[in-house]
């Protein structure tokens, strides 16, 4: 039976996992109001995010297998979300230069079909080098930072080389979904997974 499969999200980052992967599949964000959500523990605020926008998904297409991530970063012990301005962007830059801290990546998975209804709170350890003022003023012109979570993206490669050192799933970081889980559940689901 070919089911079908719906990322809660149009995020180019998380559809390239599942492209990756090489699933039929839609994506459909499901616009939530993400400032609604909170939560003092970040680890119960990126798990909430990703099943608010997973459930709210599964209630209109119940037969549909349906993914959902939110991810964000937590650096210097500031969170931080998508940015509203450019100088909300330049601000959040500065403040992440050479800083350490957690990344969140809420990841739901359901599966009504199957009696699969699974949320977690991937994190990653990371730390940034020191940004130069006219790297950061280079990247805001070239880069879409009002996108992003903290205004970077460290899934190009010039991103990439901002970023010092990583523990933990590559693909939370990079992607904004745990492709680790991804995989198993669509498997649990009887998803081929044809890389």
């Amino acid at each position: 039976m070919n089911r079908k499969i719906i990322l809660a999200s149009e995020s180019a980052n998380r559809r390239s996992v599942l492209n990756a992967l090489n699933v039929i599949y839609e994506a459909l964000p499901a616009r939530i109001d993400e400032k609604t959500i909170r939560d003092e523990d970040l680890v119960k605020r990126a798990e909430k995010l990703a099943r608010a926008k997973a459930e709210k998904l599964a209630k209109k297409y119940p037969d549909a297998i349906i993914l959902a991530g939110d991810s964000f970063p937590l650096n210097n012990g500031k969170v931080f979300e998508k940015p509203s301005t450019i100088e909300e962007a330049r601000l959040m830059l500065r403040q992440e230069s050479g800083g350490k801290g957690k990344f969140y990546n809420g990841f739901c998975y359901i599966d009504k079909l199957n009696n699969i209804n699974f949320s977690t709170t991937v994190t990653v350890d990371f730390s940034l080098r020191t940004f130069t003022d006219d790297e950061i003023e280079r990247y805001i012109e070239v880069f879409p930072v009002l996108t992003w979570s903290g205004a970077l993206f460290v899934g190009n490669i010039y991103g990439a080389g901002m970023v010092k050192e990583i523990s933990g799933s590559f693909s939370a970081f990079i992607y904004g979904l745990p492709m680790e889980l991804v995989i198993e559940y669509l498997r649990k689901s009887g998803i081929d997974i044809n890389p």
